[in-house]
């Protein structure tokens, strides 16, 4: 079975399949058993044929012994999946590839490893961000040590001490309320960043430098665009493509079909280096290969719609969201993002990574954020209902959402989530309030 590393560009399947290599040799591996092949590399341009690539891995696989294959963005070799299969056939082979194009693979049995950009949980490690809770973040809380042998003012500077000694040896009884805010703080500046820049590994490295983590998420999403959705069947007009993810981003929390993402197009005003005058034609079909190939590039995830009611899903258009909110916030220059929509955006993305079938759902005639599948929904199975808001502030906007959740039948979870502050309690029907960085941190 081949093991498929799929997402963004830049998401971190080449960083995976590096430690997955000196995993193996730590392991005892040896390094003529490890075959490790980037399809970008210069140096690889003649492996770019089917025919190319089984001819140069069976010529390094070795007789009677288990053979490790690793070969990354394999999307870049047409054809490839002939040279698997034929790999396959031969036995004593593990082979890992990694793409940031859907994989196809017809008649070879694999599984599908989705590799999403960081979430906010990863993102305070990788970008070692002051954690909640850690002594880094409460110096300002140290205990002054006393002179020796007295008990008077200290007769040297504070000095940090773990958070357990700090605060229950002080009399102030403000500070353990101080600490608790200061950790809000910390943690709602980190969460803001986080929005703003986005959790592509590199661009979180950077240490909070808003220029260069904007140049990186630029370059990586041009990069993306151009090799990974230009270069598929039917897409030949970069401007428009760049207008088609523009548009699908600005539609974020909102139903978007290809006929409605063409007339959007059709009416904006285009400026003569983009894809024409005002008021140019796009059919829906050429909108829909284009929001196809933008998803196949893992650049938008595609949430259908599912009947609540009748467990079917539904042909009406769903939702798209954007794989990264930094790269979000690039298409929406200079307009300033929504923060319903980026909420809604980080929810959605944080389902996928925990494992969930995501759908949006309809019940009747109310609407459901997500409905959140624990397998297939073809397949039955546990689900959750979600509701998302950015504030609760709205008491008759918030009601209906209440009410929708509760109008559905079952025991199955329910949840509203949002950024205010909020104790996680279920009400008196059944609806248990989340305040979303406690979820995500969950």
């Amino acid at each position: 079975m081949v093991k498929v590393l799929s997402g963004m560009r830049g998401s971190g399947k080449t960083t995976l399949l590096a430690l997955f290599s000196d995993w193996l040799r730590n392991g005892g591996a040896d390094d003529d058993r490890i075959v490790y092949i980037n399809m970008e590399a210069p140096e690889n341009d003649s492996l770019l044929n089917y025919q190319g690539l089984y001819g140069y891995i069976r010529k390094r696989l070795c007789a009677g012994r288990f053979t490790y294959v690793l070969i990354d963005e394999v999307q870049r070799c047409p054809g490839y999946e002939n040279a698997i299969q034929s790999l396959l056939i031969r036995g004593h082979i593990d082979l890992y590839v990694a793409g940031s194009n859907a994989p196809f693979f017809s008649d070879v049995p694999y599984v599908e490893i989705r590799v999403l950009p960081l979430s906010f949980a990863e993102y305070l490690l990788f970008s070692r961000a002051r954690v909640p809770g850690k002594e880094e973040e409460l110096k300002e809380f140290s205990v002054p040590i006393p002179a020796p042998g007295g008990t008077g003012a200290p007769d040297r500077p504070a000095v940090p001490v773990p958070p357990r000694q700090a605060f229950p040896v002080r009399t102030d009884r403000r500070l353990p309320r101080r600490k608790e805010q200061a950790e809000r703080l910390i943690r709602q500046e980190a969460f803001n960043n986080y929005l703003s820049f986005g959790g592509l590994p590199f661009a979180a490295a950077l240490g909070g430098d808003a220029g260069l983590i904007r140049q990186c998420v630029e370059g990586i999403y041009n990069t993306a665009l151009i090799r990974d959705v230009a270069g598929q069947p039917g897409i030949g007009d970069i401007p428009l493509l760049e207008h088609v993810a523009r548009t699908l981003s600005r539609s974020t929390g909102r139903p978007a079909g290809a006929k409605n993402i063409a007339a959007l197009i059709g009416a904006a005003l285009i400026g003569a280096t983009a894809i024409g005058a005002k008021g140019r034609k796009i059919s829906s079909g050429t909108a829909e290969t284009y929001m196809k190939a933008l998803v196949a590039a893992f650049v938008f995830f595609h949430a259908g719609r599912f009947d609540i009611k009748t467990g079917k899903h539904l042909k009406t258009p769903g939702k798209y969201y954007v794989t990264d909110t930094g790269v979000r916030n690039l298409l929406l220059e200079p307009s300033p993002p929504d923060l319903t929509g980026q909420v809604e955006n980080v929810v959605c993305l944080e389902l996928l990574r925990r494992g969930s079938w995501v759908c949006t759902g309809r019940h009747g005639g109310d609407e459901i954020s997500f409905v959140a599948f624990t397998e297939s929904p073809d397949e039955g199975g546990g689900r959750a209902y979600f509701q998302i808001t950015d504030t609760l502030r709205d008491a008759d906007a918030i009601e209906r959402k209440i009410s929708a959740l509760q109008r559905i039948p079952g025991d199955h979870p329910r949840y509203l989530i949002s950024l205010d502050e909020t104790p996680s309690r279920p009400d008196a029907g059944g609806v248990i309030r989340l305040n979303l960085l406690d979820w995500l941190l969950a």
